[in-house]
């Protein structure tokens, strides 16, 4: 009876081990099977995958081993999708966790996958989807920054909210160049070249609005996108992929804005961004790209507190009599004051704290003992404030980065111009900050009568930063110009023109006064000057742009001379506008009078 029972047990045991083999056999598939499943679909040619590994034109754009598993996967997707494979196949946790996009979309395109994979845990991804827990997705243009080169183009990040009602505990998904360097100058050569490692951050929000709206002063626009839950899903997992590579950083195409789209076309398949930028990417141009495919749901305005202060000093104190000595003296708040004013100067004071404090004129200990005594002094006028500030254009409206524009003129020459980037003085200033005017590689070819067409300048770089005093901020206004140019119709030379002044005004209106130097150089032959010039820019009046400009110089070689110009510009729509110049130039003939006519095209 024992034996038979043994036999019994052995015959189950056995039964069960068949069954069990029979079950893993039919569950289970071959690494060979796999393969065969994906040469026949060519996986590694899909067009999500490619974008998954940032390829473009043969290359991932990701520069650091550390994306990639295979250590050919920089150059070749169809290497890394296999080798991707095999480590997930081994039970590879640092792939399986480090890679949970990559991962998830495999598991999706080849089901058979999935049973061939040891289960796992990834604790550290977990507390990162729940630490973001995303259910909306903006993106934040931080407008230029007018006395900084480096920033006269502005930025764009995400922000991914949990909570729309409560953005400022949201968190950013930022790409920047990893740099100490503080000179805007340094920045922008090695910028130009790739010298800085790009990489991708995740941080809260509110320490992006300190950053961009009290610190450096910039104001701020949001925009809301149209994306799916699982869409928002696939940019949170693909964000957790890219925490820790770098990509090398390019100021003019494969800087902040270009590389934020990476994220955006991972999120929804269907989009094609970053093909649109081959040359440059400007992150105005990276945000109008969103309104063909309707992401853009909607649009907010944060402005910063130099604004409100700025506000608050032009639109509602009437006696500024004594606010200087009641900001910078700490003289007690003059009797004589309407109560209003009493209101707007201690708010004033109270940001005007906020922005010492940021610029490090104060200490921790002593800006709170300040601050402090402000707030308890205004607690004592029982009424808010309410400060209207009015949103500017929307930089969607603005006209696109490049421009070309061709000019008949009264001598009966023409002109034709082109520029990949950005703004000048003659543009409409819709959407973009007013007295910031920056281009590069602007080349102007002219045809004169009976004459053959000739390069009259290429501009290889002009800054002009018109920044506007007031009793309390004082910029210094300044420009460069550098470029080869055809001088007053004598010869061409490599021409440097460093420029600094002063800018009163606002918005809408300013004058400006500059001090500055010509130096033209051609082999042996030099030209220099010291001059000054004095202008008006007003767009006071809806698609209309008005200027004046008056300017001297006093050459070697016993030259002089006095230029006047005077422009109009009218927009003819978002991408196009007329232009009329009048220029009055003394220097080698009396009163030598020209009459400009010219359009303008903006792409």
């Amino acid at each position: 009876m024992i034996q038979l029972l043994n036999i019994c047990n052995i015959s189950n045991r056995k039964s069960k081990y068949l069954l069990l083999t029979f079950l893993f056999s039919t569950s289970c598939f071959s690494s060979s099977e796999i393969n065969s499943l994906i040469e026949q679909n060519k996986l590694y040619e899909n067009a999500y995958w490619s974008k998954l590994l940032h390829y473009r034109n043969g290359s991932s754009e990701i520069d650091s081993n550390n994306f990639f598993i295979s250590k050919d996967g920089k150059t070749d997707l169809k290497k890394e999708l296999f080798e991707t494979i095999n480590s997930l196949e081994s039970g590879q946790n640092d792939v399986l966790c480090r890679f949970p996009l990559r991962v998830k979309w495999l598991k999706q395109n080849i089901p058979q996958l999935k049973k061939n994979i040891v289960p796992y845990s990834c604790p550290k991804l977990n507390e990162y989807l729940g630490a973001i827990d995303a259910k909306q997705v903006t993106m934040v243009f931080p407008t230029a920054h007018i006395n900084s080169p480096a920033s006269m183009y502005g930025h764009t990040f995400l922000r991914v909210s949990s909570d729309e009602e409560t953005p400022l505990i949201s968190n950013a998904i930022n790409y920047a160049a990893k740099t100490t360097d503080t000179n805007g100058f340094i920045f922008a050569y090695k910028g130009l070249f790739g010298e800085y490692e790009g990489r991708y951050s995740i941080l809260p929000y509110y320490e992006k609005i300190k950053e961009y709206n009290n610190l450096e002063q910039r104001d701020i626009w949001e925009y809301d996108l149209d994306l799916k839950q699982d869409e928002i899903d696939r940019l949170v997992l693909h964000a957790y992929e890219l925490k820790d590579v770098y990509s090398d950083y390019f100021f003019f195409k494969e800087n902040c804005s270009y590389n934020i789209l990476w994220l955006l076309e991972i999120a929804r398949s269907d989009l094609d961004l970053v093909s649109h930028f081959s040359l440059k990417t400007v992150p105005l141009d990276s945000i109008k790209i969103l309104k063909p495919y309707n992401l853009i749901k909607d649009s907010k305005f944060r402005y910063s507190s130099m604004k409100k202060m700025k506000h608050i000093l032009e639109e509602k104190i009437e006696n500024k009599e004594y606010l200087d000595s009641f900001v910078n003296d700490n003289e007690p708040l003059n009797e004589d004051l309407s109560i209003d004013d009493k209101i707007s100067y201690l708010d004033f004071k109270i940001s005007y704290l906020q922005y010492q404090r940021a610029n490090n004129e104060y200490d921790k200990k002593e800006y709170l003992s300040k601050y402090l005594e402000l707030l308890k002094q205004r607690s004592t006028y029982n009424q808010s404030s309410n400060y209207d500030i009015k949103a500017p254009k929307n930089p969607l409206d603005s006209h696109d980065s490049a421009r070309v524009s061709f000019y008949y003129n009264s001598d009966d020459s023409f002109e034709l111009s082109a520029k990949p980037v950005y703004h000048d003085i003659y543009d409409i200033s819709d959407g973009y900050l007013q007295g910031a005017y920056i281009d590069f590689f602007d080349i102007n070819i002219k045809k004169e009568k009976d004459e053959n067409i000739k390069l009259d300048r290429f501009t290889l770089l002009k800054i002009k930063s018109l920044a506007p005093r007031d009793m309390f901020f004082q910029p210094t206004s300044w420009g460069i110009d550098l470029a080869y140019e055809h001088f007053k119709d004598q010869s061409d030379y490599l021409k440097i023109k460093p420029e600094a002044g002063l800018t009163y005004g606002n918005e809408k209106d300013f004058i400006y006064l500059m001090l500055g130097s010509n130096v033209y150089y051609k082999n042996s032959d030099q030209l220099y000057s010291i001059g000054s010039s004095i202008g008006f820019v007003t767009n006071r009046f809806d698609d209309i742009k008005l200027g004046l400009n008056y300017s001297y110089d006093r050459y070697n070689k016993s030259l002089e001379n006095n230029q006047f110009e005077a422009f109009g510009t009218y927009k003819l729509d978002q991408n196009a506008s007329l232009t009329i110049k009048y220029l009055n130039d003394d220097l080698y003939k009396q009163n030598d009078e020209k009459v400009k006519l010219g359009v303008s095209y903006y792409f």
